[in-house]
């Protein structure tokens, strides 16, 4: 089931009117990883994270933030000082 990070991965390739393919010669993956990581059946390694937000011309920092908001919230939440005690 597609996660607030695959959404936005999907949303705004369309924005850019890019191909799966384009994004992952870009990323230096399969087009079919593309296709798994907008589905939300898996996850890129986090260091490809700001490779996608590069191909996906976005802010490398924002992307990172999304993905650890969604695949880590309590990490992230505590990172980032937003824990409740």
């Amino acid at each position: 089931m597609p996660d607030a990070f695959s959404t936005f991965v999907r949303r705004r390739r369309q924005e850019l009117s890019k191909t799966q393919r384009e994004v992952a010669q870009a990323c230096q993956v399969t087009p079919e990883m593309i296709t798994q990581i907008e589905a939300g059946r898996r996850r890129p390694d986090p260091e490809r994270v700001p490779c996608l937000a590069d191909a996906l011309e976005t802010d490398r920092k924002e992307l990172c933030h999304l993905a650890a908001r969604t695949w880590q919230p309590s990490f992230y939440a505590e990172l980032m000082g937003e824990a409740s005690s």
